[in-house]
């Protein structure tokens, strides 16, 4: 028999799950395994429950966003936008996948012969049948395509047992994502006080992160990993013997990773800033080279980035606000250049392929400032973040007079109200220089 909420403090779960392609010439192999782990904590309006989802195959999310907290009302039907996701790459583009929750909303509705509709979808309790050591209702949910979930509950319980639904990616590729109960237990106050121990400094940090919904870049800026280091004095010690150990110990890996990064990379920028910039020649997507006259002499901006139209991801290299800034900033004298670093360039036979992929992301952002080509040789002149493990983009501001006043590897943290404020107030600042 299954836990109930009303009778103990606390539930805890443990499910795996499978994604598996269908379909004509589909393997029977899943393309991405997963676990997850859930507390359902009862509250006076509803319940609580706090998540975490562990990905095998095919990518999967930064650790961030591996977890979270979705406050449930009395019906079991999340009261906010939090839901449990998946991020699977297919085909070079990451898809988020809906999970379905460990309880089951309107469960209250489940009759043997219940049907109604909820949104787009026609549920229909179709019959009772054993799932593992479980009795269940087989719930099934048509909507225009036909059947696309369905979902064993338990009986005499909210709890899903195992669901089972169809999901679609790239142009109508079929998948079946499947996830089953392997434990469910009820939990007393003393362990719900050791697990919450852990979850109240992760859901804390998490929120001090303040990462957009559905960020997939793993990437944390110098402020977010000080916050992290904070929060793992005391997530090292509340994590042991729980089941979120692996998860902070991944944390403070990829935090140590990162931190290493942000010191080799400001190396690379120590090198370059205040200095003379580097000879350079620019060519257009033509191949022709662009007259030095055009930027000798003026603040440049040299936006090095995998400009390419697949995948094609936001944020696009934030290419759009650079777009705004260098349509506003080019009318009193700054030149902005795009570098399409691609090394595919440097071979004939590939070539075509890089530059097609080049021009169709600058049709599809419509950009104004133009594409320049680089097979990586420039980008090396000016210190190469990948050489040190980080990622491009590369933003390289050069003043009037030819000395590097700004070097910075990797994305802006921006409001979308604001675009690349920090980049802007350093163009005003060098064109106020440059007129005095």
């Amino acid at each position: 028999m299954l836990p109930s909420l009303s009778a103990s403090p606390a539930v805890e779960f443990q499910y795996t799950g499978t994604l598996t392609a269908v379909g004509r010439g589909a393997s029977s192999v899943p393309v991405k395994k997963f676990t997850l782990h859930g507390l359902a904590v009862a509250e006076r309006t509803g319940t609580s429950l706090t998540f975490v989802i562990d990905e095998q195959g095919g990518g999967g999310w930064a650790w961030p966003e591996r977890f979270g907290r979705i406050s449930l009302d009395r019906n079991h039907s999340p009261a906010g936008k939090t839901q449990i996701r998946l991020l699977h790459n297919h085909q070079g583009t990451k898809y988020p996948l809906t999970v379905r929750l460990p309880l089951f909303a309107n469960s209250a509705k489940l009759t043997d012969t219940a049907e109604w509709t909820e949104g787009k979808l026609r549920y229909e309790v179709v019959r009772r049948r054993k799932v593992g050591d479980y009795d269940c209702r087989q719930v099934d949910a048509a909507g225009r395509i036909g059947l696309t979930q369905t979902v064993w509950v338990a009986v005499d319980s909210p709890i899903v047992v195992k669901s089972r639904q169809t999901v679609f990616m790239g142009r109508g590729d079929r998948f079946q994502l499947e996830m089953e109960l392997k434990s469910a237990a009820a939990v007393d106050k003393d362990r719900l006080a050791r697990l919450q121990a852990v979850l109240t400094p992760l859901l804390s940090l998490q929120q001090t992160l303040q990462r957009k919904s559905l960020e997939v870049r793993p990437e944390l800026s110098k402020a977010q990993l000080r916050a992290v280091a904070t929060a793992l004095r005391t997530l090292d010690r509340t994590a042991r013997d729980t089941p979120y150990h692996s998860l902070v110990a991944f944390i403070k890996a990829d935090a140590d990773s990162q931190q290493r990064r942000v010191g080799d990379v400001a190396t690379l920028e120590k090198k370059l800033l205040g200095k003379t910039a580097p000879k350079f020649s620019l060519k257009d997507l033509n191949g022709r080279a662009i007259d030095a006259k055009e930027y000798a002499g003026k603040i440049t901006v040299l936006h090095f980035w995998e400009y390419q139209g697949e995948p094609l991801e936001e944020p696009y290299g934030q290419v759009g606000y650079l777009d705004y800034l260098s349509t506003r900033r080019g009318k009193l004298g700054v030149k902005t250049y795009g570098v399409a670093v691609d090394g595919r360039l440097a071979d004939k036979s590939k070539s075509a392929a890089a530059l097609k992929s080049i021009r169709k992301l600058k049709q599809f952002m419509n950009l104004g400032y133009p594409v320049t080509l680089d097979d990586g040789s420039l980008l090396k002149k000016f210190g190469d973040p990948r050489s040190v493990d980080a990622k491009l983009p590369l933003w390289v501001v050069i003043d009037a007079k030819g000395t590097v006043r700004h070097y910075k590897a990797g994305f802006y943290t921006i409001r979308p109200d604001e675009g690349l404020r920090p980049l802007d107030a350093l163009l005003i600042k060098l064109i106020r220089e440059a007129r005095q």
